[in-house]
């Protein structure tokens, strides 16, 4: 029977260009900062600070971000949310002052804050578990993709105009997307008016069954499991960000092109970083919850070729390629990774638990651009990358030895729980 396809065609594809333009804003300041750093007369450590203050704002509105998404409606922190990080990013284009653009970046973080807990509570309501890493997958190849985009076209708009009309024109998308959103968007199957009954009834009947829907606030603090998500998460996004907001500035160091170049060749790793998250996506949905080794491995990868680059010196192909190896194993587990934390969670506890552990995990984002600058003694940023890749090996551990020996919430068919855990990773 066909059921429709409106959560992939609509809702799904609303995230995924919610979630692009998020991470284009986020991060275009990487591609900004080597002209930035001239214009403002910036160290290396200042340069890490302008980089991480995002993260300052970013990591106070998780938990209650998702809590309030959960309590209320998704849909209208997400519409909000969108409206304040787009007039933010446009104004990053008119502080006059070093001070005054921290403080815009900082509010664009509190706004974004709530993003991806709202997210997690439409994802719970919107797929069924066999479909939700993909869905999940879908929506978080924004982040490779968006660089891939962002990087070219930032490079060219400043090298056209300059980074001031770089933050303001891609500070128009998110507001747009607040008007999309706010018509053709919806909380849940139940309350969407453009969907087809048989997809409606699709839904209700596939809702998610990974475990009870009781406990509260309190118990996602409670749960250790989810803690040990979290120290995870916070080793990973440690790589993740710094690779990203630093990638354009270690290029420059390594190529003496303009911006223009910088911008393309700053691109190429997150080409094959979004295949590898697709392909990955695809094939943790066709191993049901064992989830464990698809994010394992990616984080191995990535921490390994972030360790192996502090060794080969100034070559920009051997560089290129390490790099590009690198991206693949940082972005190639979130579509797995987030659906194996939510199976670990009631549906009521989705956008806290999710909140959570993106709060805790984006201090990563805060410490791991400041301790690049920091270690890049005499400028040379490849002595922090290193450091990077250990954090990555630290979480890969982990995941095999800690998390993987979890055991995920199942429900028997009357819909009462089993002990909490019964079926094993």
């Amino acid at each position: 029977m066909n059921v429709g396809r409106s959560r992939w065609y609509r809702i799904c594809l609303m995230l995924f260009i919610m979630y692009l333009v998020a991470f284009v804003d986020r991060s275009n300041i990487g591609m900004a900062a080597p002209v930035m750093v001239k214009s403002y007369g910036l160290t290396s450590a200042s340069t890490g600070v302008l980089l991480s203050v995002f993260f300052w704002g970013y990591v106070i509105t998780q938990v209650p971000g998702g809590w309030v998404a959960e309590k209320f409606s998704a849909k209208r922190v997400i519409i909000g949310a969108l409206i304040v990080w787009g007039a933010m990013a446009i104004l990053s284009g008119l502080m006059p002052t070093f001070n005054s653009l921290l403080t815009v970046r900082f509010i664009m973080g509190l706004a974004e804050g709530v993003i991806w807990p709202a997210f997690a509570v439409t994802f719970v309501n919107w797929f069924p578990d066999e479909e939700r890493g993909r869905a999940i997958t879908f929506s978080e190849m924004s982040l490779p993709i968006s660089s891939l985009i962002m990087a070219p076209l930032a490079g060219w708009m400043i090298h056209t105009w300059n980074y001031h009309v770089m933050f303001i024109l891609q500070g128009i998308p998110p507001l747009i997307m607040a008007v999309v959103f706010g018509w053709l968007g919806s909380d849940s199957p139940q309350k969407d008016r453009f969907i087809s009954e048989s997809e409606r009834q699709f839904l209700a009947e596939h809702r998610s069954t990974g475990a009870k829907e009781t406990g509260s606030l309190l118990d996602v603090f409670a749960n250790y499991r989810i803690w040990v998500f979290c120290i995870i998460y916070f080793l990973w996004v440690t790589g993740l960000y710094s690779f990203g907001l630093w990638l354009p500035s270690l290029v420059k160091q390594l190529s003496s092109s303009g911006i223009e170049a910088i911008g393309l060749f700053s691109a190429i790793p997150f080409i094959l970083a979004a295949l590898a998250m697709f392909l990955n996506g695809r094939w943790s949905d066709k191993h049901g919850n064992n989830r464990t080794w698809f994010v394992a491995i990616p984080l191995l990868i990535g921490g390994i070729a972030l360790v192996v680059e502090h060794f080969i010196g100034f070559n920009m192909t051997a560089n290129m390629i390490v790099l590009i190896v690198a991206g693949i194993g940082i972005y190639a587990a979130f579509g797995p990774w987030w659906a194996w934390c939510m199976s670990f969670v009631p549906r009521n506890q989705a956008g806290p638990a999710m909140g959570l552990i993106n709060l805790v995990g984006n201090f990563g984002g805060i410490v791991g651009p400041i301790v690049v600058g920091i270690a890049a003694h005499g400028k040379n940023l490849i002595n922090g990358f290193y450091i990077l890749g250990f954090a990555m090996l630290l979480g890969f551990l982990l995941v095999v030895f800690v998390a993987g020996r979890f055991k995920i919430p199942v429900e028997k068919r009357s819909g009462t729980s089993v002990d909490g855990e019964i079926t094993t990773v």
